[in-house]
């Protein structure tokens, strides 16, 4: 049987819609709270190190100024 409509006005009988619900909700994947977890966990981790990161590389960028800035700081031009 296909789940398809090809007419906008058809309608479904109940026991019909009826089976096609049951159908589909066991045919479902089953939600594992562990999986949930850990993959919510997972994200939070990649957060903080990409801030990790970001924090790293903004602190090069201000000790290759302040370096920069020192060498020149000296000369006259």
């Amino acid at each position: 049987m296909s789940d398809l409509s090809f007419n906008q006005y058809s309608r479904l009988s109940d026991s019909l819609e009826r089976d096609l619900m049951r159908n589909a909700l066991s045919n479902g994947e089953s939600v594992s709270i562990v999986t949930l977890t850990q993959k919510a966990l997972a994200s939070i981790k990649k957060g903080f190190v990409a801030v990790y990161d970001y924090i790293i590389d903004v602190t090069e960028a201000l000790n290759d100024a302040r370096a920069k800035d020192a060498r020149y700081s000296g000369t006259q031009w």
